[in-house]
């Protein structure tokens, strides 16, 4: 079965406001809203206490540890300069209104108030104190939108319960009420208890939080028909790059001749039999289950078995890791330890089996492949990019350019785009729709004053690298005919679906035709020691006993620096971007022998942690500090791939892959830790890349500033431009467009508007366009909301929720079926399209607006999605010419 719902609502608050506000000094605080997303983790909660009401829970939040708690002179100095400037110094563009100065003087007079109550402290304490004590969290329901009258407030007492690996990218946790706290504690860690000393606090808080994943689904299997094999080791000796440390701890790259590199045959991987798979699954599934993770891929197992044991398929018998021995006829399932997190904790395979059948022995699916959006093309990013070869740019470019001009010249080809790209939050349905009705709305002035919006935008994200190839995203599987050997107690060597070969490395996808060659990149991308070269392979045994998809890339692991030249992948999800464009194909074939594998050989952390929460909270604050350093070490890691194309100093060559290792140990921080100080190396390699002097190159600004509009931060400087330094994304930043006229006359909105009396009154009127105008702040703070990609985050999930209130709290203000009025009246006073609208909008000009004029797009769909009908007539005029 499909989920076909999102969760159950929270809050999400700064732990800051909430310390605070427990102090003393602060009056009031905010939330935001969030999702606690379908799991196995709220399947067991809802049975076990959890109280929902309308779709949203108390008794769970989310609390985000981003901001210290400044002392009473620095909050008083805060004030101060807002109440002075009317704007923040972090975002001087945002300025604040009288009414909103006056509340913040109402702030800065509680502050003096409360002087002697101060009690500064910083992020990480505070996480100290909150995971320890626990904390008090007042929600309080207004009478009143003012927030002048309490209704009712509550005051509930909450305990560190978990937080995901997704979380401590962000450095949030989950908190949980005192009432829940324990039941829910040990479902989270199997009823698993840690010893006081020397405990595996670092594994426990990465694995356990497993049940918490997103599920968009379940699939049924009795553990006992899942065949855990012994994973296999497979190596291959190669010229490496090896990224060590010296006595001070600070990382060097030392090139190794002869180097022997493994490969975990089936690291995180499954196959699971095409009988279970489900109906709408495509290639593979991501399962989870109590301390269990592996991607899941399609195979007729039981085909396998019949034809490997014919007469005695009925009786035969295969052995697990345990000594189990399992009927084949019985097995749906074949994973390998690795899978099997449990395993860490000493716990046996009867307990595992007996905790999953508690829960019915249902396996979360987290997600299944998709296509991509853009059809037969899919996107680059931008450190692939500037990893390629400066001069085939150009052809490199080509396909992106050539669509960028027909989306201008193509009506068509524009509006196939708009139906590609539609989502919750854009426009797209309702332009399409209108002009399917009526095909010369492309000549409306609104119309192509959106198509110029959106393809600036377009244009704008392919200049930050987003360009496009014939290729995709495609989910790794290693060696899937080996491993069904392996299940049979076979050598993995006699896999006749791949071999070896010396430059370069076999794959077999039905993405692309058979003996093609490909260039493929993982994210995080950042070396050109990163890139891989495929020999795309076709074998019987691939069709007759897997249904892989095209979304799928099975790749050879036997003998083959795959998983290192990779940055350290492994097969539970992890894709690969492929594609068969000629000049990256053939870069890739240079690069794979030019530079070699860089492989992690940091020494990782041997501490031990005592059980305690101060403990935990520790982890976890060097973990949010380390999650910082992922985007860090990609964007230097760039900045000196730049370098590399400018200055023969060996030494940023060093630095590019390096970066690549720390960048991957970053995200592995959630799971193991490493015996360097990441931020300090950080520091350290940009003061010797003599970043002040070299400067950036000039696509630096446009990427950046996509990042700093986002958090309200000044832009990029001009002056740390260096205009000389050349890459391969400067050339994609300096690419001239060609432009275009339209040889047709622009219509005006009145040739196509028809206007419909108003009946309804005009203050509920006013209040539905308020309504759409409070939910565009919300929804154009994401400045990427056109382009939600193809990951539905819970972010994203919250937000169409919100939208899907808008609309039924606009219903609920009266909007019927036949009620085509208000559409008009509405439409008319956005767009400015009568006499009278356009006559009021010229005495409104100097005057503060509040009206939908800013917000059209967001006005259209809404009615729209109301009753398309009624736009639809609204924009019908002329249709018989």
């Amino acid at each position: 079965m499909r989920s076909t719902q999102y969760g159950v609502r929270i809050k999400s608050f700064e732990a800051r406001n909430i310390y605070e506000y427990n102090l003393g000094i602060n009056f009031d605080y905010t939330y935001k809203k969030a999702m606690f997303p379908n799991s196995l983790l709220l399947n067991f909660l809802k049975e076990n206490g959890l109280k929902i009401k309308n779709g949203a829970t108390e008794d769970i939040i989310c609390l985000k540890f981003n901001q210290d708690s400044r002392s009473y002179e620095k909050e008083i100095e805060h004030w101060d300069y807002i109440i002075e400037h009317k704007h923040s110094k972090k975002d001087k563009n945002k300025i604040y209104s009288d009414e909103d100065i006056e509340y913040f003087k109402k702030k800065r007079k509680n502050v003096v108030i409360k002087k002697n109550l101060f009690t500064p402290k910083t992020k990480e304490e505070i996480r100290v104190d909150f995971y320890e004590n626990g904390v008090d969290v007042t929600h309080i329901d207004y009478g009143n939108r003012e927030k002048t009258i309490i209704k009712n407030q509550r005051t509930i007492h909450y305990k560190m319960f978990y937080r995901s690996t997704g979380k401590a990218k962000t450095g949030e946790c989950m908190f949980i009420c005192e009432r829940l706290f324990n039941k829910a504690q040990r479902f989270l860690r199997m009823g698993l208890k840690l010893p006081k000393t020397n405990a595996p606090i670092v594994e426990m808080s990465a694995y356990s939080s497993l049940v918490s994943s997103t599920i968009v689904g379940v699939v049924k299997i009795d553990p006992r028909d899942i065949l855990i094999l012994n994973d296999v080791d497979s190596f291959f000796k190669t010229n490496v790059t090896s990224i060590e440390t010296d006595e001070d701890k600070h990382c060097v790259a030392i090139r190794r001749d002869g180097y022997e590199l493994k490969n975990t045959l089936f690291d995180g991987q499954g196959l699971i039999d095409e009988s279970i798979f489900p109906t709408w699954g495509d290639g593979y599934v991501l399962l989870r289950q109590h301390m269990t993770k592996m991607a899941c891929f399609k195979t007729k197992i039981q085909k396998f078995f019949k034809d490997y044991y014919g007469d005695k398929y009925e009786t035969a018998e295969v052995e697990d890791m345990f000594g189990n021995k399992h009927c084949v006829k019985d097995i749906k399932l074949i994973t390998t330890d690795n899978a099997m997190k449990w395993l860490k904790f000493g716990v046996s395979y009867q307990y595992w089996c007996d905790k999953v059948g508690e829960n019915g022995n249902l396996f979360g699916v987290v997600k299944t492949a998709h296509k991509s959006k853009l059809g037969d093309v899919q996107k680059m990013s931008y450190q692939m990019i500037n990893s390629l070869n400066l001069d085939t740019m150009p052809q490199v470019l080509e396909k992106s350019v050539d669509y960028i001009t027909a989306l201008k010249t193509n009506d068509e080809v524009f509006l196939e785009y708009l139906r590609r790209n539609m989502n919750f939050s854009n426009d797209y349905k309702v332009l399409v729709a209108i002009c399917e009705a009526n095909p010369e709305f492309i000549r409306s002035r609104y119309f192509r004053e959106r198509r110029w919006d959106i393809i600036k935008n377009y244009v704008k994200v392919f200049k930050s690298g987003k360009v496009i190839q014939n290729g995709d995203n495609l989910v790794i599987v290693g060696s899937p005919y080996a491993m069904l050997l392996h299940s049979v107690g076979e050598d993995v060597e006699k896999d006749p679906t791949f071999c070896a070969e010396n430059d370069c490395m076999q794959c077999f996808t039905t993405r692309f035709d058979d003996d093609t060659y490909l260039a493929e990149f993982r994210n995080p991308f950042n070396s050109k020691a990163n890139l891989g070269y495929l020999h795309n392979v076709y074998h019987e045994y691939m069709f007759k006993y897997f249904d892989l998809g095209d979304q799928i890339i099975a790749v050879n692991m036997i003998h083959t620096p795959f998983q290192d030249r990779n940055n350290g992948s492994d097969q539970d999800s992890d894709s690969i971007f492929c594609t068969n464009q000629r000049d990256i194909v053939d870069w890739a074939k240079h690069c794979y022998v030019a530079y070699p594998t860089v492989v992690n050989n940091i020494p990782k952390d041997g501490k031990k942690y005592d059980n305690t929460l101060s403990n935990f909270a520790m982890i976890d604050n060097n973990l949010a500090k380390a999650q910082a350093a992922i985007g860090s070490s990609s964007n230097i890691a760039q900045l000196a791939q730049t370098y590399t194309y400018n200055f023969d100093d060996k030494k940023y060559k060093d630095y590019v892959d390096i970066l690549a290792v720390i960048a991957q140990i970053s995200i592995d921080s959630a799971k193991r830790s490493f015996d360097i100080d990441i931020n300090a190396e950080l520091d350290r390699i940009s003061k010797d890349m003599d970043i002040k002097n070299n400067k950036y190159p000039k696509f630096w600004k446009s990427i950046q500033d996509a990042k700093r509009i986002k958090k309200g931060d000044k832009p990029f400087s001009e002056s740390q431009i260096n205009p000389s330094l050349q890459c391969p994304m400067n050339y994609l930043y300096n690419i001239k467009l060609d432009r275009y006229r339209n040889t047709k006359d622009t219509l005006e909105m009145d040739y196509f508007f028809n206007k419909f009396e108003l009946d309804a009154n005009r203050r509920k009127s006013k209040k539905i366009e308020q309504l759409i105008e409070d939910y565009s702040i919300i929804l154009y703070r994401k400045d990427d909301i056109y382009d939600l990609g193809d990951d539905y985050s819970e972010n994203t999930a919250s937000l169409e929720l919100d939208y899907e209130s808008l609309i039924n709290e606009i219903s609920r203000l009266y909007i019927s079926n036949s009620y085509i009025g208000l559409t008009s009246w509405l439409i008319d006073r956005a767009f400015c399209i009568t006499p009278q609208t356009k006559a009021k909008a010229t005495r409104d000009y100097n005057k503060t607006k509040k009206n939908t004029d800013k917000n059209k797009s967001l006005l259209l769909k809404v009615l729209f999605d109301i009753n398309p009908q009624n736009v639809i007539k609204c924009f019908s005029k002329n249709l018989e010419k």
